[in-house]
């Protein structure tokens, strides 16, 4: 792999941790949650939050995000209300059962994080995370069920 490009590198590390991930969610009682179900779990509010800005924070279609917020519905994941702000709109709200996974996600996240602090040592950790940072260009500020 020494010949290997950055983005394959970041790209075999995420699908090390996604089948860590998916792994526990089988052995928890959640097996049809998929890496790509993330889109919707890490965008979403406690609260609800509507499809189209579910999509816009995902950086995917509506079309897409539609086809996800089907399947999670389906399974019982996230149910769609009426916006109070707007009769209109639906807001997508998960259930019970996405807190869970949410809890489990954040579980086995903390668990890599550690893993990864004691693999590298804390200044190379830190300075991983930082680089990261710098090349997702990305506002940390995204909400957390």
């Amino acid at each position: 792999m020494a010949g290997a490009y950055t983005q394959s590198l970041l790209l075999y590390a995420y699908q090390g941790s996604a089948r860590e991930l998916t792994e526990a969610l089988r052995e928890r009682g959640h097996p049809a949650i998929r890496p790509k179900h993330g889109a919707v779990f890490a965008n979403v509010e406690r609260e609800g939050t509507r499809a189209t800005t579910l999509a816009e924070r995902a950086g995917i279609g509506k079309a897409a995000m539609g086809e996800l917020i089907d399947e999670l519905q389906a399974l019982g994941y996230v149910e769609r209300r009426p916006d109070p702000s707007d009769r209109r709109a639906k807001l997508v709200v998960p259930t019970a059962r996405a807190l869970e996974v949410s809890a489990i996600v954040h579980e086995v996240n903390r668990s890599l994080e550690r893993r990864y602090r004691r693999a590298l040592g804390r200044e190379a950790y830190a300075s991983l995370r930082s680089s990261l940072r710098l090349l997702a260009g990305r506002d940390e500020r995204q909400p957390r069920i």
